[in-house]
């Protein structure tokens, strides 16, 4: 027998009476152990060791640079060009750049006010400034909720838009990209964007922005989170020791050595130019701020990081939220790196050393090799070598290597240092979702897209009152919902390698497995994080819990209505009927403000009996009512309203359609910002002068007249006036009127945007209007044909006084028609100076006019020409160059729709914009071609033109899908 090798053995080895099932399985594992197992074992522990090496050596390079930084590195201040934006008394607030401001967000019930309220606070003037909430909800209490917030801020004069989409294709990057197609959006420079549970301090802006103004390389300028909630618990608390460490280090030496750091979604501005360059939001990851913040590098944009800019945000507490959260930061670099490595490659912008660090510090290293030798080594490798006693595994693979990176991970946050050992154990049992999610990226899995939004509980309101509130919550909870099977698994795996060790093994590492086995064992049952019932069980609990305190005794009759929370009161208010919102008697004494915050709307289809609508107004004005609408437009006459909703002094808006206005000696709306008048009837035609002159502090007023109405002569006078929309349609009367009585006459020193539709009026006397407002300029001055303005003097020049009224304003918009009239008026008058004017918008039929008309902009920056049914004479484009073409004209747009017929027309235009503007940056142009062949044809032309400016950036834009089809260079 002893020359029987072992292959002749090995079926005796299975004869059942001889030995036991234990017996044959430990014969199996030995004879399979030295040729298999064993030499696996060991390529994986060197593999796994030499990823420990790569990551020791990544955070070593981190930790010298981030000292060196310290030390001797220039603060970002000394670094970059930085000179705060000032006020200026004669030019107004025109010196300060327009910014966007988007918050996106998805059912934001606990929070949504945090961002919203800290966006309206900003520190920047309120006609420089757009605020875009971008609300993706699906459950329509919270859209109404978020909706009448962004209402609130509007009656408080902040220029804030509230958008929704149909669907939430793309998730946050379709919100996002949605956004900025928006008209209103168009003239922003920079845009800012916060998650909805981010609060900026009001200098945020003014902190950051001047380094994007003054350095114009700069994409991005990153701020630092702070966590509001970070000792709410023990979760918390870990990820600020992660975060930390991303911000104080990763982020900084990114920054400070010019190699590349990643955009952290929120908290950031970008220059929009650069988002445009780099190809704009896309969804195919889900990382989109990663995404951006890639190619826009790869474009040669520089970012800028600032520590000391920090803005208040919120860590999930729930071990869910948190899970999911990690999931998409971990899965969507993956999936990222698969799409982009070669893109990154054949880039030939960057440097190669900016190549490197992005490939293999910033994605290989931090995003891929982090999560795997956290999990394989120290989660399952290194169990298994106490199974396998053969393969070593060197003390400095397994102690002194993570305990060096363990210290250097420390340093974000100091104040935690003593919670190390409990972080070490986290990270490992985290570890396992990552690196199932890193795989899941890699390979393009059924879940690399998936995207669910991290839950908040609005803790950075109070958060230790509301850790304490929810603590008298009852902890009812189903327990499957609470079990976590895979970290369960984990648990009985690395209890039984430690159970072996300590039973055969000589290296005391089960120590180690029996502290990780706990660890995953917590993790597994949900005994981590805060627990938070559903919202019912938590609107139940606070009504018992307040009644109780009150010591009331639940009986039939009780008033159980005014138990309720305020926001789902406002809700159920909301969706009654408005009669009988503001006429219940339901509602306690305390919970009458909740009336003050409704946006009350009488409508005369929906609120039956229209003899009843005086007293319903006169309750709502007793009950100190702050917003109301009454809209009679579906009744066959006006509807008389009280006199006392003219003397209500809560009103903070007001918006009446179709209504009667009485007459009235005497009234007063001390608190009235928001006045919005369409179609009413008016008592004499001196009433809506005084009622606009009896608001001290009203902020807008829009006004919509027709020809039936008694005011031909409309007056606004108004020292606090920033908004400002009058509409005249004589085509909705039912006669015309060719007299010339109608007049508008505007004094208002403070206006920053006028818009005026108008083909009635003869005559617009406006004086005071501000150096930097934006003005949208619809007016015919009541003729039908332009020559029958020779025959009356006092409408030419009518069209003189108007312009010299508009003379000082910074943006305007002016309607084809409208140009026609100022075209003619030319032949005989000159167009007054623009001194101010940086953008100009309008429908040009007659180019024979723009060379002149444009003198009068001499310092002109942004021209966007809608070309339609133009005439053109070929001997007017090289015979005068205007100023503005020579010294300040920067970015030119024109569209062309159905260009098959006027396509010389546009070579012509084209070619001497081109050739004629010197400091010209960016040239778009929006065509709707007919077909591919003459998409390419005027690509080519465009290619052959001379351009005076070398640095002029070419884009063709295809304008039924709004695709850029050229782009040079």
């Amino acid at each position: 027998m002893d020359g029987v090798t072992p292959k002749f053995v090995l079926p005796e080895t299975f004869d059942g009476v001889k030995m036991e099932i234990t017996g044959q399985l430990g014969m199996i594992w030995e004879l399979v152990k030295a040729p298999v197992i064993v030499p696996l074992l060991q390529l994986a522990v060197d593999i796994c060791l030499l990823m420990s090496l790569m990551l020791l050596c990544e955070r070593v390079y981190m930790g010298i640079v981030i000292v060196l930084v310290k030390l001797f590195w220039k603060k970002p201040h000394k670094r970059y060009k930085f000179e705060p934006i000032q006020d200026d008394e004669e030019l107004g607030s025109s010196n300060f750049p327009v910014v966007l401001v988007q918050i996106p967000m998805f059912n934001e019930r606990e929070v949504y006010k945090l961002s919203i309220g800290a966006a309206s606070g900003l520190s920047w003037p309120s006609d420089r400034l757009v605020i875009q909430v971008l609300d993706d909800s699906t459950d329509p209490t919270v859209k109404q909720m978020v909706e009448m917030e962004c209402q609130r801020w509007a009656s408080k004069g902040i220029n804030i838009r509230y958008q929704i989409r149909e669907n939430r294709v793309g998730y946050k990057a379709g919100a996002l990209k949605e956004g900025l197609k928006r008209s209103y959006v168009k003239h922003c420079e920079y845009v800012v964007i916060f998650d909805a549970d981010f609060q900026p301090e009001p200098d945020f802006l003014r902190r950051s922005i001047p380094f994007l103004v003054h350095n114009p390389n700069i994409a991005l300028v990153q701020a630092r989170w702070r966590f509001v909630n970070s000792d709410e618990c023990l979760l918390t608390r870990m990820q600020e020791m992660s975060l930390d460490y991303h911000f104080t280090v990763e982020q900084e030496v990114g920054s400070s050595t010019h190699a590349f750091f990643g955009f952290n979604g929120t908290a950031g501005i970008w220059r929009i130019a650069a988002i445009n360059e780099a190809g704009g939001w896309k969804d195919r990851t889900t990382v989109e701020d990663m995404d951006l913040a890639v190619r826009a590098s790869l474009r040669g944009w520089k970012f800028l990081y600032l520590g000391d800019l920090q803005v208040k945000s919120e860590l999930p507490s729930t071990f869910r939220a948190f899970r999911f959260q990690q999931h998409r930061w971990s899965c969507g670099p993956a999936n990222l790196f698969r799409k982009m490595v070669m893109e990154i490659i054949r880039n030939k912008k960057v440097r190669f050393w900016k190549k490197v660090y992005v490939i293999y510090s910033f994605f290989f290293v931090r995003k891929v090799i982090a999560h795997w030798v956290t999990f394989c080594f120290y989660c399952v490798v290194l169990p298994l070598t106490i199974l396998v006693p053969e393969v070593k595994v060197p003390i400095w693979g397994s102690v002194y290597i993570p305990s060096i990176i363990t210290v250097l991970n420390s340093v974000g946050t100091p104040r935690s240092i003593h919670l190390l050992f409990y972080w070490i154990l986290f990270e490992n049992v985290m570890s396992l979702h990552r690196t199932k999610a890193t795989l899941i990226g890699l390979f393009e899995a059924d879940r690399a897209n998936e995207w669910v939004v991290t839950a908040k509980l609005g803790s950075g309101q109070s958060a230790k009152g509301n850790t304490e509130g929810l603590k008298k919550f009852p902890r009812i909870f189903k327990l499957p919902d609470r079990l976590n099977t895979l970290e369960l698994g984990f648990a009985a795996f690395l209890f039984v390698c430690g159970c072996y060790d300590y039973a055969h093994g000589k290296n005391n590492y089960f120590i180690y497995l029996f502290l990780q086995t706990m660890s995953f064992f917590i993790s597994g049952l949900g005994w981590i994080g805060t627990y938070v019932p559903s919202v019912t069980m938590q609107t139940t609990c606070r009504a018992n819990l307040a009644m109780n305190e009150r010591g009331t005794i639940r009986r039939s009759g009780e008033d159980w209505i005014s138990f309720l929370p305020d926001p789902l009161l406002c809700q159920i208010l909301s969706d009654l009927p408005t009669k009988n919102a503001v006429t219940t008697s339901l509602l306690d004494f305390s919970k009458e403000s909740c009336l003050h915050s409704l946006n009350l709307a009488f409508k005369r289809q929906d609120d039956g009996d229209p003899s009843l609508l005086a007293s319903w107004i006169e309750t709502a004005v007793l009950r100190k009512i702050q917003h109301l609408e009454v809209d009679c437009r579906m009744s066959f006459m006006s509807e008389t309203t009280p006199l006392s909703l003219y003397l209500c002094e809560t009103l903070v808006s007001l918006r009446l359609y179709f209504v009667a206005l009485p007459s009235f000696e005497s009234l007063s709306l001390p608190n009235l910002k928001v006045m919005h008048m369409e179609e009413n009837l008016y008592a004499d035609d001196e009433i809506l002068e005084k009622l606009v002159s009896s608001c001290p502090v009203l902020e807008s007023l829009t006004v919509v007249r027709n020809v039936d109405e008694t005011v031909k002569v409309l007056r606004v006078w108004s020292k606090t006036l920033n908004s400002l929309k009058l509409v005249l349609d004589s085509s909705k009367s039912w006669y015309n009127d060719d007299s010339n009585d109608w007049e508008v006459l505007i004094d208002a020193p403070r206006l920053n945007y006028l818009s005026l539709e108008d083909d009635q009026s003869v005559s617009f006397v406006i004086s005071n209007v501000a150096s930097s407002a934006k003005v949208e300029i619809d007016v015919s001055f009541n003729v039908n044909d332009i020559w029958d303005m020779d025959e009356s003097m006092e409408r030419f020049s009518a069209v003189g006084k108007m312009l010299n009224g508009l003379s000082s304003a910074r943006d305007m918009t002016i309607s084809g028609t409208t140009l026609k009239i100022i075209s003619h008026y030319m032949s005989f008058e000159p167009v007054p100076c623009f001194p101010n004017m940086i953008r100009l918008q309008t429908k040009l039929y007659m180019t024979d006019m723009l060379p002149n008309f444009l003198e009068s902009f001499p310092n002109l920056q942004s021209l966007v020409l809608k070309l339609k049914g133009v005439r053109y004479s070929d001997t007017m484009w090289f015979s005068f160059v205007p100023k503005c073409l020579q010294t300040s004209l920067e970015y030119v747009e024109m569209t062309r729709p159905n260009c098959g017929a006027g396509i010389e027309m546009i070579r012509k235009l084209v070619k001497y914009l081109l050739e004629n503007s010197v400091v010209l940056k960016k040239f778009t142009l929006r065509l709707e071609c007919e077909g591919k062949e003459q998409e390419s044809n005027v690509v080519k032309e465009l290619m052959r033109f001379r351009r005076c400016s070398s640095s002029c950036v070419i884009n063709v834009v295809r304008l039924e899908d709004d695709v850029c089809i050229f782009q040079h260079p």
